[in-house]
Formats: structure tokens, C-alpha cells, sequence
């Protein structure tokens, strides 16, 4: 029986140039395929716990900001600090990796990028930094969130992949072929926890990327939470973290 891994996608902020946010998050989530089940048995206690609802979809811009079904974090400043407490003690299992691709849209406009070079550039990296870092002796599946204007720079990353291998690493085509052996388009219906999970992390990366270039952010005790997962796992030597600047 084969070992997979998932690299679950999500996305921060838009490509589009035009687009008021400052970057491009592409994050991913990498888990073994066995420990899908019992991610989403933590998650659905979390939701639980302090929605009261196991099947409310974790948007984590909404929850920072404490909007809509996330309201009832409004109520006592020590929920919502318990809540992020609970939640990134979930991510930091060892065994979940963590990556992200990011584009800071004013010096990719400096280079001549257009969004679509931002998106090609950005599928392909995170896959490429996936097959090389976590898929020597496994297997793997991606899955992400569709979005209909997007998916086909996605779909175009790895069919170039599937073509043309990764020539650096001495990947071939047909080796390729045989460690991704599936590409899922999903969205929030499907409810995939690793998904969910993915967003979370996009907003993060973000973050955390603002605070390292120098970008004035009130730095909170969540913003802190945050960093400190983040660092912890691009440290991990055993099970590594990707974060790749393209531009």
C-alpha cells in the first residue's frame, strides 16, 4: 500500500495587480494521508468547543476579525486568546509541514509581471519545493481550494511537471507521474479540514512576511502565536518547512 502525503492550497491576498492587498500567499499544508482522520476529529472539538458548530467552515480572516459565526469571540478577550492557543497547538504536530510562496506584487509589477506570471511562477515553485523536500520515498495528492479564474494555471503547473519533470533534481517526467498521483479542485462545501487549514496559514505567512520586511503591524499576542509556530516550523530539520520568496 502506498504512502501519500497531501499538500493541501490555499491562497492570501490576490495576483491581480490592481488588487488593494500588497502580496500573494500561496500556503500549503503537508500531512500524511493517515492522519487526515484524526486532524479532523481535533478540529471538529475545536469548532465544537467554541462555535458549537462541527461543521463551520474556519475562514481565518473572518476569525481575526471576529465577523459573522466568529462574533462569539467578541465576548471575552480570554476566548478568543484560548481559541488561537488551542488551534496553533493542532499545527504544531510535529508531524503537519508547513509551505508557502510569496510575490510582493509592487516588485513583481517592477519586473514586468503580469498576474498570471505570479500564479504560473507560484503553482509551480510550491510543487516543485514539495516533490523535492517531502516526496523521496512517498507518494503524493493535491488538493486545493477552486477558484474558477485561477485553476488553470494550476492545472497548466503540473501538467508542465508531468511533461517535463524537474530537470534540476534529476526528476523526470515519468518520475514525477509516479509520486503525484492525484490533483483535487474542491471548495468550502467539501469541507476538507486540511483546506481549511491552509487558509489559515496564508494569513499568517502574510503576516509574518509583513513583520520581517519591516511593514508597521500592531503586533498582537495572536500576531505572536503566529510567528513563533511559523519559525518553529521552518526550523524543523526532521520534517521541513518551504518558504520560498519568488519576488
Amino acid at each position: 500500500m502506498r504512502d501519500y502525503k497531501i499538500l493541501a492550497l490555499d491562497e492570501s491576498g490576490k495576483a491581480d495587480l490592481n488588487h488593494p492587498c500588497k502580496n500573494f500567499v500561496l500556503s500549503g499544508l503537508i500531512m500524511p494521508e493517515r492522519f487526515k482522520v484524526k486532524l479532523e476529529s481535533r478540529i471538529k472539538k475545536l469548532k465544537k468547543k467554541y462555535f458549537n458548530d462541527e461543521e463551520i467552515v474556519l475562514h481565518c480572516r473572518d476569525i481575526l476579525r471576529r465577523k459573522g459565526p466568529f462574533a462569539t469571540l467578541r465576548e471575552d478577550p480570554l476566548k478568543e486568546i484560548n481559541f488561537w492557543s488551542n488551534f496553533v497547538v493542532i499545527f504544531n504536530e510535529d508531524i503537519l509541514s508547513f509551505a508557502f510562496v510569496i510575490a510582493d506584487k509592487g516588485k513583481a509589477k517592477k519586473l514586468g509581471w503580469t498576474d498570471i506570471t505570479i500564479l504560473r511562477r507560484s503553482y509551480n515553485k510550491i510543487i516543485e519545493e514539495f516533490v523535492k523536500k517531502h516526496l523521496s520515498s512517498n507518494n503524493g495528492k493535491i488538493i486545493i481550494e477552486s477558484c474558477p479564474q485561477q485553476d488553470k494555471y494550476l492545472i497548466e503547473a503540473h501538467n508542465r511537471l508531468q511533461s517535463i519533470g524537474i530537470p534540476s533534481e534529476g526528476i523526470t517526467g515519468y518520475d514525477y507521474r509516479n509520486k503525484i498521483t492525484s490533483l483535487s479542485l474542491v471548495n468550502k462545501s467539501n469541507l476538507d479540514v486540511d483546506v481549511q487549514m491552509a487558509d489559515s496559514l496564508a494569513v499568517m505567512a502574510d503576516m509574518v512576511y509583513k513583520i520581517k520586511m519591516g511593514d508597521k503591524i500592531k503586533i498582537t499576542k495572536i500576531h505572536s502565536m503566529m510567528k513563533r509556530l511559523i519559525n518553529r516550523k521552518m526550523d524543523n530539520k526532521s520534517n521541513p518547512g518551504i518558504f520560498e520568496i519568488l519576488v
